[in-house]
């Protein structure tokens, strides 16, 4: 076994958590950027030594599943209402840009055949799907732009790599005819358009097979979906034909079919969605990654060959990239100026989109994976043509970081949530109607109490982002306060073992609550890593005390104990207020208050002896109850979106929303061991 191999496995998919980490921390670095980061650190400790990047691999295993995927969610009738503008991007645009770039590289480098140079133009054609994807999540691009992108997208790494091909042969066997690349070229398009349609009617087959012989399966349905882009690729290559094409078709026609409103469905489409963002996510990061590897692997040996001056090449670099952005501006002003004189309307109407569709070309790993297509031999006669290819992609991906913020309308800052805030209100109301209604009033005290949290939430997110570091902060200083008195209070022998693990249990779900930034993380590590620590001393004392027979208490919490949790909690209540009521000339008062009023609601339970309550309420068993509560939030859902108080897609988001939490609740087949044994207690006393 390669131990090694595994090591880097390992590593990378460490880098691929590492990345959403660092983008969740940082979220102004775009995560595609972390990524080819990590993926250039990995390169310098040896990776690209074990992990071979093999194009076509990544072509079928990579690029393929992507685009069947984008397909499969594409908006086919948006994209249609652009046809022309995308069949602009798609076609010439390609072309042009090969020949354009092809004669700009040969000036540059004149030993090297036209052919090659335009091999290098051909494979920095195409736009990159999932570069541009990644890049556009971060802005609020026009709903036209993000049709004419995803189109884009979707087919012009088929035209890309098709002009790549007649390049090569045009290099390989010194021969090159226009009318039959034109044949090819359409016969390569017809093809992988009708092995897409094959593999999906093959699909579509066995599905209706299995439904009339009653064998649907939810594993065997996902299976042959995630089966679809590759056979479609694989047998496209086999006949010479583009597999792209062949792909996007196949997920085209996958989501095109009619919806059937089933049980085994629904089952399908909500398993199928989890899994499908599992794979892109981390298809979307190798992709990057491996960009990051090979751009090392590929620039190292260059920038150290002393036959090259690295100055110069970096300039080439740079010219090339400048050229790429400017023949495709060009290209779209000449199609934007037509389109405004057929149209009569002014040309400046224009110029935004222009900027954005000329900026969001950026190029990514399918370029880097399309030259390394050349043949080993020309490979090593050209070496150039490899690290140019690298060069242009990294710099044009810079390019959009760095100019698609100034140039593309921002997201909106922060949503809003008073929607969602004044259902979840009067959930909590009627859940309070019922309450006075019925005998058994824990599981409803639990419901009201996931309610509350989550109006606390949305309450939270509403607000400021500074306003919501600070709310945090004070937490993380009430958990200072509990832990500190927790640990006095035994130590003092003021309470027993059992009181102390109850607590101490407590005081860890607290801490689940807290969302600390990086700011505040080595605080909240320092004062976790304490707490646990000092949980384990206390734990060791207590086994060698055990031995000893010195032992205060039996295993079962009893009314004596739950009086020390009375005691201690109500005392730390009067810590934790005057701490609080003394930060007024620090922090919010509105925070303040809300801890301090949360945190008196809380005392007058345990004042009561309501102990299940507060130290079990995060995981109730109150199935039933929960249930009434989300019957209560649809209806309300559909109450406030017919007067108009919501929109449409807010309420059909809030509805996916309650049913993700349904779904959580009834598949909880487990309940607090506290609860339990405090309502055994309960039941017993």
């Amino acid at each position: 076994m390669d131990h090694q191999l595994i090591f880097f496995i390992i590593g990378f998919l460490s880098a691929l958590i590492a990345s959403n980490i660092i983008n969740r921390v940082f979220p102004k670095i775009p995560l595609p950027f972390i990524q080819v980061v990590l993926g250039i650190i990995m390169a310098t400790f040896g990776a690209d030594q074990i992990l071979k990047f093999d194009p076509e691999v990544f072509l079928a295993f990579g690029i393929a599943p992507l685009l069947f995927r984008e397909g499969e969610e594409a908006n086919v009738p948006s994209i249609m209402k652009h046809w022309r503008t995308v069949a602009i991007l798609v076609l010439p645009v390609v072309f042009i840009t090969a020949v354009v770039m092809g004669f700009a590289a040969h000036s540059f480098f004149p030993t090297m055949p036209l052919a090659a140079c335009v091999a290098i133009g051909a494979s920095l054609g195409p736009t990159d799907a999932v570069a541009v994807s990644s890049l556009a999540s971060r802005f609020d691009f026009p709903k036209r732009i993000k049709s004419i992108l995803s189109g884009e997208g979707l087919l012009n790494d088929a035209s890309g790599i098709i002009a790549f091909q007649f390049a090569l042969l045009a290099l390989t066997t010194g021969k090159f005819s226009l009318a039959n690349a034109s044949v090819q070229f359409i016969i390569s398009a017809l093809g992988g358009a009708l092995i897409g349609y094959l593999v999906s009617w093959l699909n579509n087959t066995i599905l209706s097979l299995m439904e009339d012989v009653a064998a649907q399966d939810v594993v065997g349905y996902l299976l042959l979906e995630l089966m679809m882009p590759l056979l479609a690729f694989s047998l496209s290559e086999l006949l010479h034909v583009s597999g792209i094409i062949a792909v996007v078709v196949a997920g085209v026609l996958q989501a095109a079919g009619f919806k059937k409103i089933t049980l085994f469905d629904a089952q399908v489409n909500q398993v199928s969605s989890t899994i499908w963002d599992t794979i892109v996510f981390m298809l979307n990061g190798v992709v990057f990654i491996f960009l990051g590897i090979e751009l090392e692997t590929i620039a190292h040996p260059v920038l150290k060959n002393d036959s090259y001056d690295n100055w110069t090449l970096l300039l080439i670099v740079f010219v090339l990239t400048v050229v790429l952005f400017a023949t495709r501006f060009v290209l779209l002003a000449i199609y934007y100026k037509i389109i405004s004189i057929k149209r009569k309307q002014p040309f400046e109407r224009y110029k935004s989109d222009l900027m954005l569709l000329t900026f969001a070309g950026v190029k990514g790993t399918v370029s880097i994976a399309t030259i390394m297509l050349i043949p080993h031999a020309v490979a090593q006669k050209y070496n150039m043509m490899i690290f140019t290819t690298a060069g242009v992609t990294m710099l044009s991906f810079l390019s959009g970081i760095i100019i698609l913020p100034m140039i593309a309308p921002k997201k909106e800052g922060k949503a809003n949530y008073f929607g969602q805030i004044a259902i979840l209100n009067d959930v909590v109301l009627a859940l309070q109607d019922d309450l006075e209604k019925t005998r058994v009033k824990d599981g409803y005290y639990a419901t009201i109490d996931n309610y509350t949290q989550r109006i606390q939430k949305f309450i939270l997110m509403q607000e400021s982002e500074e306003a919501t570091e600070d709310f945090n902060n004070l937490q993380l200083m009430i958990l200072q306060i509990e832990e500190d008195s927790l640990n006095s209070a035994y130590s003092n022998g003021d309470i027993s073992i059992n009181t102390y693990r109850v607590y101490h249990r407590y005081l860890k779900e607290l801490e689940r609550s807290i969302t600390h930034s990086l700011v505040s993380s080595l605080t909240f590590a320092i004062t976790i890593l304490f707490r646990a620590a000092h949980m384990a001393i206390v734990e060791f004392l207590h086994l060698f005390r055990r031995k000893k027979g010195v032992t205060r208490k039996t295993p079962i919490l009893t009314d004596e104990d739950k009086q020390e949790l009375k005691d201690l909690y109500l005392q730390n209540t009067e810590l934790v207020l005057s701490s609080l009521y003394n930060l007024y000339d620090v922090y919010d008062s509105n925070l303040i208050n809300l801890l301090g009023s949360d945190r008196l609601r809380s005392a007058e339970l345990v004042a009561e002896g309501d102990f299940k309550r507060l130290f079990a309420h995060y995981r109730p068993n109150n199935i039933d109850e929960m249930t009434r509560g989300y019957y209560l939030e649809r209806k309300l859902i559909a109450e406030y979106e017919a007067r108009g108080e919501i929109t449409s897609a807010k309420a059909r988001q809030m509805r996916k929303n309650v049913n993700t939490l349904e779904d959580y609740s009834m598949n909880e087949e487990y309940s607090s061991l506290l609860y339990d044994f405090l309502e055994y207690r309960g039941g017993r006393n």
